[in-house]
């Protein structure tokens, strides 16, 4: 059975003070623009509380456990699946959420939209600057709590909320940004939003600090390999982090900044594979076989390929991955959301385009139903949802395997994936592909270009890695994948379609598709908020909308004309948020639902 990662928070609280402590720290206001945790304002239960070693781990934990919250998890999955391509809703269910889920999969996204809410990641952003406040204090009640205990705990926190950051800049754009610790209701927690430039630097700095005192992931041997921030999971956050400032800025140090993270964390896990006993000979990257890959992944889970997973058992609660991916109840057989029929194996527009080559992805992370939900037959997931991978048929059959359907919405045990080795070879090559543009474009420029697009080793570079992550998901060797029949083609593109192959449902499309539109405009200016801009705001390329709009059909066009600028492909400020905090500026395009109509 599986230990999870929380198993001392929960331990923890059957303690009369620590339930108390630790009940107040997961229950948010709705009192301010940054939705926090209120300590009550008689701190006698916090001046008892920091005085011993367990209890810093029981709010590092703590902090873990507010990230596997229905309220966050569900979140991450809509935001960075059913805005793209990836996903669609379910239109055989009724009710509130449903319609929510669906006013997003047409931009008819409102102010009042549930998914319009950025409280939960700052509760966890609350949590991580409490301990970072309160935990040094501790080093002097308890001498078993070292500095060396002390620091790992904060490079945690650091990273914890960096995340948190990353994820609303993401999804909100201009965000308001603190580090303090809100303990008590007398505290002013009205804060402006920052511009994405300065939420990102900060988030740069902190986590080049949490690296420097951040454990190995190597000093672990269980879970806490990947449920911890390690080493590991700091430098690949910072290697995303990098990838999607220099995607915005048009940076070229971003991307090699990116590039060298990306060579950290791959040779740190290469030697981790030898240090076990693995053969890796020449092998720069080891990734499990296509055939096991799944079941190593997103069954067993916790996998040697692994590098950030967040833990989840049927103890913890967390029933979004199951409630959006498989049923939404014990007693409805139904998800909220199905793969999009980009997913469909062999269809004309799917990323698994050749009907003749067995990609294990395509049968592993879905399978197909055969219901009628609007004009193609229903895919499900089985990413995450899975608790059996059984066999992979061969090209030649008609219908996928059905997922195995023995976990209810209560009793879930899947861990949330954050970060991986193949997510991080693509990461790589997505930043060599950019600066090979980049330098080719200059050259290009001055008319003196010693190198063309075919040429640029970088692009090379980016071809092999890619190459790598496609072969070991196939289940028949193939060289159709070769340079000579690819170095022409648009490796940007190739790029971003095995992204779509290898990370299907795992809250990473609308992100790639973020940074693929801004590879491909100018005028962007990061380091003003968007309310502050006035009315010319850069516009969406449309390059990326023709991606979105290939999961739609007849409301293809419309959806996509609410595309079309740079406020449009974020979200708005959530309409109690701006009623009880004046400093607030709402997100442009969305000033009222009134004059925002939907295109039903």
């Amino acid at each position: 059975m599986k230990t999870s990662i929380y198993n001392k928070v929960r331990t923890a609280r059957r303690g009369t003070m620590a339930l108390v402590f630790a009940s107040l720290f997961l229950a948010p206001t709705l009192t301010s623009c940054v939705d926090t945790i209120i300590l009550p304002d008689d701190m006698t239960v916090d001046e008892d509380f920091w005085k011993k070693k367990a209890d810093v781990e029981l709010m590092v934990n703590g902090a873990y456990l507010n990230m596997i919250a229905d309220n966050v998890v569900s979140k991450l999955l809509v935001w960075g699946g059913l805005r793209s391509d990836e996903l669609i809703p379910n239109t055989k269910i009724t009710g509130t959420l449903m319609e929510d889920l669906r006013d997003i999969n047409l931009a008819n996204i409102q102010t009042d939209n549930q998914f319009v809410n950025w409280g939960p990641l700052y509760t966890t952003i609350n949590s991580c600057n409490i301990v970072l406040k309160k935990a040094e204090s501790v080093m002097g009640e308890d001498p078993s709590y070292t500095k060396g205990d002390y620091l790992a705990h904060c490079s945690q926190m650091l990273a914890l909320r960096a995340l948190c950051y990353f994820y609303l800049v993401r999804n909100f754009r201009d965000v308001p940004y603190t580090a303090e610790a809100f303990m008590s209701s007398s505290q002013n927690r009205n804060i402006a939003q920052s511009a994405p430039a300065t939420v990102l630097q900060h988030c740069i700095d902190d986590l080049l600090t949490a690296e420097s005192n951040a454990v190995k992931a190597s000093a672990y041997n269980d879970w806490r390999r990947v449920g911890y921030f390690t080493k590991d999971a700091i430098q690949a956050l910072l290697a995303d982090i990098y990838l999607w400032r220099g995607s915005v800025l048009h940076s070229s140090s971003d991307y090699e900044q990116a590039i060298a993270y990306c060579d950290k964390v791959i040779a740190s896990k290469k030697e981790q594979h030898s240090s076990t006993g693995g053969t890796t000979g020449t092998q720069d990257y080891w990734l499990s076989d296509g055939a096991t890959s799944f079941r190593d992944l997103f069954i067993y889970q916790n996998a040697e390929e692994s590098i950030l997973e967040l833990q989840i058992n049927s103890n913890d609660g967390c029933q979004a991955l199951c409630q959006y991916y498989n049923r939404i109840s014990s007693g409805n057989a139904s998800p909220y959301l199905y793969a999009s029929k980009i997913y469909m194996y062999g269809e004309d527009g799917s990323v698994f385009t050749d009907p003749k080559v067995t990609d294990w992805r395509g049968f592993m992370s879905t399978y197909n139903k055969d219901q009628s939900v609007d004009e193609f037959s229903v895919l499900e997931i089985r990413k995450f949802v899975s608790n059996s991978y059984g066999y992979v048929p061969s090209s030649t059959t008609s219908s996928y395997e059905e997922k195995n359907r023995s976990w209810n919405s209560t009793g879930y045990q899947q861990n949330y994936m954050v970060y991986r080795l193949s997510d991080i070879m693509l990461m790589k090559a997505e930043a060599l592909v950019a600066l090979a543009q980049m330098e080719n474009a200059a050259d290009e420029e001055e008319e003196t270009a010693t190198t063309t697009t075919t040429e640029n080793p970088r692009l090379r570079e980016a071809f092999n890695l890619v190459r790598v992550v496609n072969a070991r998901s196939l289940e028949t060797p193939t060289d159709s994948m070769t340079w000579d029949n690819y170095k022409k083609k648009d490796m940007e593109v190739l790029v971003l379609e095995e992204r779509a192959r290898e990370l299907a449902f795992e809250g990473k499309r609308w992100y790639d598709l973020l940074r693929y539109n801004y590879r491909h405009v100018e005028g962007v200016d990061y380091s003003t908020i968007l309310a502050n801009q006035g009315s010319d705001y850069p516009k969406t390329s449309e390059d990326m909308l023709k991606l979105v709009k290939r999961k739609l059909s007849t409301k293809g066009d419309a959806v996509v004309s609410k595309m079309d600028t740079e406020p449009t492909l974020y979200l708005p400020v959530n309409e109690s948020d701006l009623k009880v905090c004046p400093v607030l500026k709402q997100m442009p395009t969305y000033s009222s639902n009134n004059n925002y109509g939907k295109n039903y």
